[in-house]
Order: C-alpha cells, then structure tokens, then sequence
C-alpha cells in the first residue's frame, strides 16, 4: 500500500532528502511559510537519496535534467522559490 509523505525543505541551492525507494515526486509549495515537497511512496522500503533544487526568482535555473515540481512563496510573497528534481 502507498502513501503520501511530506519532506521539508531548506532555502538552499540543492540538498538531498531520503525517500523510499521508487518515490513519486508529486508536488512542492508552501506551507506554513515554509517549502514542502509531498511524495507518494511505499514506506517499507528502503531509503534512498533524491536531489532537489531550490531556485529563488532571478537565479539560473537547472540544465534539462531537473523536472519542476512547483512553487513556493514564503514571507508573503517577498521570497519566491522554484522547486526542482535533479537527475531522476
């Protein structure tokens, strides 16, 4: 059976989060003023690593490889980030 996990992000350039093996990226936003990325996933597998990119507005963007997973908007919409998957 799968479920749906949620990961907090930092405000930095890329960082990597461990998931379950065979995760699927579902979305990344806002919540509580600050970034999330929710994912479905089988939670008795095992862990594995998976990299995000954080990209505030006006910063370059990953290479082709990144597949956009969505926005956030922390302190009111002064500071907007786009969320990133790297090389998956």
């Amino acid at each position: 059976m799968t479920v749906i996990w949620k990961a907090t992000l930092q405000p930095i350039d890329v960082q990597q989060i461990m998931v379950p093996v065979g995760a699927e990226m579902l979305c990344a936003r806002e919540q509580f003023d600050h970034i999330c990325v929710w994912y479905r996933c089988e939670p008795t597998a095992p862990l594995a690593p998976r990299t995000l990119a954080v990209v505030g507005t006006g910063n370059p963007a990953p290479e082709a490889d990144g597949r956009y997973l969505g926005t956030a908007s922390l302190q009111g919409g002064q500071l907007m980030f786009h969320i990133f998957e790297r090389g998956h």
